[in-house]
Order: C-alpha cells, then structure tokens, then sequence
C-alpha cells in the first residue's frame, strides 16, 4: 500500500491530524498498535479549555484555537457525534484561601486581557449551578462557560471513521517498526508489523511513546534519551453511573481544602481526579496503591456531595492511569523533525484541547511544505538538541 501520510498513533491527536490530512485530498494512512483511543486518550480528563493556560500569550491562544474548531465541528457533525458535552467549567476557590484566591483572581484578570469568555460568580450563583454540592460560605468561582468536556476515545473514533469515508485507512493491532528514507534523509516509507507502507510523509504522534518510536524508527538511540520531554502519568477515577441523579452539571476544579476535580461520566457516573493523587502513582502502580489513592478521591467527592455513596461504590469502579507527554518547557514539540524531508512529529500536553489546533495546522505544514505562522513557537528547533 502506498500513502501520501502516513500517521504512527491513533490516540486523539493521531485520528485527528488524519482527519484534516484526508480532508485536504491525501490518501492517508493510520498505524496503531493497539486500537484507537485506547491509550492516554482512554485514560484522560478531556476537558477542552485554555482557561488554565494563561503563563503564555502564544500557547494559550493555540488553545483556543483548538477550543474553537471543537465548535465547528459541532455545528457540521453534531455533538453527539463527536463524544462533546458543553458543560462549562467552575475553578472553586474560598476568598479565606490566602495563596488560592488570589492566584485565581489573577488568573481571571489574564484570561479578561485574553478576551476570554468567563465570568466570576459567589457563592449564590454557585449553589443554583451545582445544587449537589456543598460550598463554604465564602466560596466563589471563575465560570469559564464555553469549556465543554468530551469522551476522547469516541471522538478518536469518530475521526478514524470520517478518514476511512474519505479514502484512507486504518490499521490497528500494527506496529510502526522501521522509517524508510533515502541517505538524504527524504521519507520513503514505513516498514510495520503488517508489511511495507509507501509513503513520503510520516506523522509521529505517539504521545508519551514519542521518544522510544522515534528511537525504534530512525535507529537512533538518543531519541529514547534525550527528547526534551517526559512522561507524566494521571490518575482517574471513573464511578458507576449515579442515575437518577446528576450529581455534577460542570466541569468543576475545587482548589480550596482537599483539591480535586471533578466532572460527569459518559456512563452517568463521575470521573474524579486530582493533582496530588497523581504524585501519589507510577505508570506501574501496584493494584493496592491504586486502590488506595481511588478511596480518597471518592471520599474528596462525599465530602462535598452528600448524596454520593463515595468509597462504597470502590468495587464497581474504573481505575485509569493515562500518562501524558510533557515537554520540557510545558508547551507543544510539533513540526519536521531537523535533518529530514517528510518525518513530523506531534507531542504535547493538553492533547484533547489541542487536537483539531495541532491537526489542522500540521495537515497545512505537510500539504503545503510549508509550517504555518501558528506553529513556528512549537517547532523543535527551539530545543538545543534540535537546532
């Protein structure tokens, strides 16, 4: 088989960045070594937002612009469709919070100079919002009402589907073994576990894979060593479904007292994480360990959701690992990797928001030869090892 791109990766980013590829005319190709959506795409948060991405001008409106595509797509496909539930966010922060509130207050005034559409809401507004939940006297938060969530695996799907309508393929259960190129480094094709590809462009999206596929394509050991990245796992909890309650309407962060975050299930329970439970897990987490931090995470939930069974429903729950690429300086390694023709690379953090930004942009860079203005502060030449 022969391919104008061929994608190594079928989590969101993959599927997607095949989408936009397909859409521009090229016959494209998907390589996943498992099936799609199940790696960090099954075992993420998935909340589309760029309100918490305010450290940087640049990266935070790359964000957006994600967020933004997710409404078209919406419009053309529907939401169903896509696994897409707007449902706003509330950051829930207690002015007696003497470190947090002001840290959210500043995010505001950022996300204000952004143009960014939120808005601050009390205690009042609070309750009427999410009626399930108990809120201190003195808790506010930053609504950003345009933050949806989504059920990542279905909308990799999706878009595997929509590539497959437009002539491509999908090849799951396969294995990207080897990059063929010529001694100037021009894409030829990709040797995989189910034969030989054509093609003269190759897309890496592998996530935190990244440096151990590019190390298994090129050849080259010190990708697997010095890609200025790392590999950070996160923690979900998944409950059974609470119907006929909806015990929570929004995406909600509570920042104030025991953090955690909190959202609504595609299966009608929750999906409850926090930053601490992560530092409290490896990528091999023992079954015990795991079980332990999911305890207190549901019991974070009763504390503040009375009507929640908590640690009782333990048995009947998900208990997900996704781990995440996380470049070195916290924003996204997308473009052509130095010193070749036709091999991409795509691995970032934020990859749910991010995923129609960073592939539509990369179907551009690959069509056209050329990298938009968009991605020119992502490119890897901006790491030492690269430039």
């Amino acid at each position: 088989m022969a391919f104008d791109a061929i994608i190594v990766g079928g989590g969101i980013i993959g599927c997607t960045s095949a989408f936009y590829l397909a859409r521009k005319g090229l016959k494209v190709g998907i390589v996943e070594k498992g099936t799609i959506g199940s790696g960090t795409t099954g075992n993420t948060f998935a909340w589309i937002n760029a309100t918490a991405k305010v450290f940087d001008e640049t990266y935070h409106r790359l964000n957006a612009f994600g967020q933004s595509i997710y409404c078209k797509l919406a419009v053309e496909f529907g939401e169903d469709k896509l696994g897409l539930h707007p449902t706003g966010a509330l950051g829930v922060v207690s002015r007696s919070d003497s470190a947090g509130y002001p840290a959210v207050r500043e995010q505001a005034r950022l996300l204000e100079g952004f143009d960014y559409p939120f808005a601050w809401v009390g205690t009042k507004e609070l309750r009427t919002m999410e009626p399930h939940i108990v809120f201190p006297d003195d808790a506010e938060a930053l609504y950003s009402m345009s933050d949806p969530y989504l059920d990542a695996p279905k909308f990799a799907r999706f878009m595997a589907e929509k590539v497959c309508e437009l002539g491509g393929t999908v090849l799951e259960q396969c294995t990207a073994k080897e990059l063929q190129a010529t001694d100037d480094g021009v894409v030829t094709g990709l040797i995989t576990t189910q034969g030989a590809l054509g093609a003269r462009n190759v897309v890496v999206t592998a996530g935190a894979d990244t440096p151990d596929v590019l190390s298994e394509l090129t050849g080259y050991e010190g990708f697997a060593t010095r890609f200025p990245m790392r590999r950070v796992p996160g923690f979900l909890v998944t409950t059974p479904s609470t119907l006929p309650h909806k015990f929570v309407r929004h995406v909600v962060y509570i920042s104030s007292g025991a953090e955690f975050h909190v959202q609504g299930a595609p299966n009608g329970g929750l999906k409850i994480g926090s930053d601490d439970a992560d530092g409290m897990i490896t990528e091999d987490q023992s079954p015990d360990q795991l079980r332990r931090v999911a305890v207190q995470l549901l019991r974070r939930a009763k504390a503040v959701i009375p009507g929640f069974v908590g640690e009782a429903c333990i048995d009947d729950c998900e208990l997900g690992i996704g781990v995440r690429p996380y470049p070195e300086d916290g924003m996204s390694l997308v473009g052509p990797l130095p010193g070749s023709q036709g091999l991409f690379v795509i691995a970032t953090h934020s990859g749910v928001t991010l995923a129609p930004a960073l592939g539509s942009l990369i179907a551009e860079a690959v069509a056209d030869c050329q990298m938009p203005e968009a991605l020119q502060p992502f490119s890897l030449e901006r790491f030492q090892a690269f430039s």
